[in-house]
């Protein structure tokens, strides 16, 4: 890609003065950044990869070269050879950009020889102090493996994309470089797992970032440069959390918790709230909440639906309106409305409002009550004139279940004349 902007015109001069990394950053991405083996063979004979030593070692899983103290996986094996790779950054400056550079570093081991490595620079990250990017790297391969490049390729401008935003996400090489205005935005020690190129480029561009850098709160600022909308959302409140060194145990969960709180209609700018004693027992509570509300919403949906069925529902049940029958204790009288349905399923906690039983065309459904107080709901069929179900709370069966269905069969014949009217 050609420089077209003045910014990428700097860039490309300055990214031909760049030298390459000395052999100590390079020791120390071989020390750091991969895999170190020992192969022992049945014998008990133990060869160290990185240095070549043989030994005899009785440990079970690691171990260390008595010859180069390397620290060493212990592998029960005849194999000769194994291969490792890795990604590192070297962080560093060059007329005043602030760059990323990324390297792959191979190794190969050989037994009884000493390790050798091969070490490319696959992309370079470019930031000016208003965190204005560009990126120099090596062209890719067609193909859906991430490491696919063209190694002859040159380092030149390209579009940026996730395989380059994935591989920036690596090993550090400590002692780096970084312009001025980000040591003094509060950029030293380590990156706590933070990709270096979104924490730079949001130091150089967010204060926001640098307060909560400053505050010693990398593991919060990492969730919130990895879900920027969290940020955006959150940030008066987590000011709040910042005044009263309040300690977030877990960034997500508290996040997730505040947006339960504005669901719920709580102040988010209220410490009491901010700030819980405990986060996972009121993210919980209020959870169940959330879930209460949006059941509410729910019923509130089907209510506005079924309404726009009572049409419907009376011209297939009108002519049953205020049938009612009694043995003296229990009255059963048909349901008369829509809405009669969902309270009858509200109050006996089951599904014949939810399941519109009220548009069924062949069945009619009764409620089954003493003294006004709901004992049980009854469907019965306009074909066999049979009960089909007579439900209590919770689908469960009362004591006057039997009697209850013995009186509506009774009374079928008032059910007939009303068909027939």
């Amino acid at each position: 890609m050609k420089a077209r902007t003045k910014f990428q015109h700097q860039v490309v001069a300055a990214n031909g003065r760049l030298l390459p990394i000395t052999e100590k950053q390079t020791e120390w991405a071989f020390r750091h950044t991969v895999k170190h083996y020992a192969f022992r063979a049945p014998s008990g004979q133990t060869t160290c990869l990185d240095c070549g030593h043989r030994w005899n070692e009785t440990k079970a899983k690691h171990c260390t070269c008595p010859n180069c103290n390397a620290k060493l996986i212990l592998k029960d094996t005849l194999c000769r050879k194994a291969d490792e790779k890795s990604y590192f950054s070297v962080i560093t400056t060059q007329d005043g950009f602030q760059v990323q550079r990324i390297f792959r570093i191979n190794v190969y081991y050989r037994k009884g020889e000493n390790a050798w490595t091969s070490v490319y620079e696959i992309a370079r990250y470019w930031l000016d102090e208003n965190g204005k990017t560009a990126l120099t790297a090596l062209q890719r391969t067609m193909g859906r493996y991430l490491d696919s490049f063209l190694y002859g390729s040159g380092l030149e401008l390209r579009n940026d994309n996730y395989v380059y935003q994935h591989i920036a996400d690596c090993y550090v090489c400590p002692n780096y470089t970084v312009l001025p205005k980000l040591r003094r935005n509060g950029l030293k020690g380590t990156f706590a797992d933070i990709a270096p190129q979104k924490l730079m480029k949001a130091l150089l561009s967010d204060s926001r970032v640098e307060t909560i850098l400053k505050n010693g709160r990398k593991q919060d600022l990492k969730h919130l440069i990895d879900n920027p909308r969290d940020l955006d959302f959150c940030w008066p409140s987590y000011k709040i959390v910042l005044r009263r060194k309040y300690r977030i145990t877990d960034m997500g969960i508290w996040v997730d918790y505040l947006r339960m709180l504005g669901r719920c209609g709580k102040d988010l700018h209220n410490a009491h709230y901010v700030c819980p004693a405990d986060l996972k027992a009121e993210h919980d509570k209020f959870q169940n909440k959330v879930r209460i509300l949006q059941e509410q919403e729910k019923r509130k949906e089907q209510m506005k639906r079924a309404r726009e069925n009572e049409v419907r529902f009376r011209e297939l049940k009108g002519k049953f309106f205020g049938l009612e029958f009694t043995d003296g204790t229990i009255v059963v009288r048909v349901l008369d409305s829509v809405e009669a349905y969902y309270d009858e399923g509200n109050a006996l906690h089951h599904c014949v409002g939810q399941c519109e039983y009220y548009l069924k065309p062949n069945t009619l459904v009764f409620s089954a009550r003493i003294e006004d107080k709901r004992v049980e709901t009854v469907e019965l069929s306009l074909e066999t004139f049979k009960v089909l179900q007579s439900r209590g709370v919770c689908n469960q069966s009362t004591e006057y279940h039997d009697r209850i269905i013995k009186l509506v069969s009774k009374n079928v014949s008032l059910i007939r004349k009303r068909m027939v009217a």
